[in-house]
């Protein structure tokens, strides 16, 4: 009875309606903007009593230099930004978001200016900002700007940026006309997933250095940094599930490394695993298209039938159903 009540009472309550946002005028963000920074002038007089931390006086005024500029009062913003970037005693975050903030409302244009924003704040969310504005208005040599991000990266190596400086460098390298930069970038990849195995960007680095190699063609290589990538995932799943957007594309990949390396069978097995393991891929249509062409060449008519019938079956919306249809119209019927 009292299970009854109780569940009667939840059913009966009634739901707050969510708050949906609202435009602010330019008059209610200036007026926000001076509640944040008496807020903190009147918390910075009582601090003793009320222990407020300097963390959450430097958010105010960073969110009241923001509002600022969002009414079109940059000349407001500018002075907080600037010291906050100089106050020692304020967060890193905060000082480097800060840093990075001026840049951006001034249109700043000197990539050095970036560069130190990089070098003062690694271990920032505002420094992988400053290192792209870098790369976008630098005009050095490409060669001067790779030794430069390993030159940063030897300093900072186990901070935040680390691994995204080794990835820009990469890239940098492989737009290299010279065979020498193009096998450099690779063994840049490489060394970001051996050194920074944590790195959100290690999967995307196995990837491309595999694709970088089949370009150089080294397939062998390829082979072996996509087999890298696809264990990772087999070592993880006794911790739990382990999820990258490139599992699929590797394992697509695989596949038409070994037919290119006239490894059919290997080839076959690939494509055959993709929808097996990756239920939900986008690529398994274009697995099954693999394996019903390939089947074909092979002379094995059943087989590429089979792989017909469950391209249609499993993605019959997909852009490659008709040609398995066409393929359909010429097997038998199944009893």
């Amino acid at each position: 009875m009292l299970a009854l009540v109780l569940v009667t009472g939840a059913c009966s309550t009634q739901r707050k309606k969510p708050a949906h946002p609202r435009y602010l005028t330019p008059q209610e963000r200036i007026a926000a903007a001076q509640a944040y920074l008496e807020r903190g002038r009147q918390q910075e007089k009582t601090r003793k009593k009320e222990k407020v931390s300097r963390f959450r006086r430097a958010e105010w005024e960073l969110a009241a230099a923001r509002l600022y500029r969002d009414a079109g009062q940059t000349a407001k913003a500018l002075p907080i930004l600037e010291r906050l970037a100089a106050d020692a005693k304020a967060p890193m975050r905060t000082r480097a978001r800060a840093g990075w903030l001026i840049l951006q409302y001034t249109d700043c244009r000197d990539p050095e200016r970036h560069w130190k924003v990089l070098e003062a704040y690694p271990d920032t969310v505002a420094a992988e900002d400053a290192l792209w504005r870098y790369l976008e208005l630098s005009r050095e040599p490409p060669q001067d700007r790779i030794r430069r991000l390993r030159t940063l990266y030897g300093k900072h190596r186990t901070r935040f940026v680390a691994d995204l400086v080794l990835f820009e460098a990469a890239r940098l390298a492989h737009r290299q006309p010279e065979l020498a930069w193009r096998k450099y970038a690779i063994h840049l990849l490489s060394f970001l997933a051996r050194r920074h195995p944590d790195s959100p960007r290690r999967d995307e680095a196995l990837i491309t250095a595999a694709r970088w190699s089949r370009e150089l063609g080294n397939t062998k290589e390829a082979v072996g940094f996509l087999k890298t990538l696809l264990e990772t995932r087999e070592t993880s799943l006794f911790f739990g599930d382990y999820n990258s957007q490139f599992l699929d594309d590797a394992q697509l990949l695989l596949g038409d490394l070994h037919l290119e390396r006239g490894e059919p069978k290997s080839a076959i097995q690939a494509w055959t695993e993709l929808p097996r393991r990756f239920p939900k891929s986008r690529l398994r249509d274009r697995a099954y298209l693999r394996l019903m062409d390939t089947h074909t060449t092979l002379g094995r008519p059943r087989q590429a039938c089979a792989a017909a019938r469950e391209l249609v079956k499993k993605t019959p919306r997909s852009r490659f159903a008709p040609k398995a249809k066409n393929l359909l119209a010429g097997c038998p019927k199944r009893p």
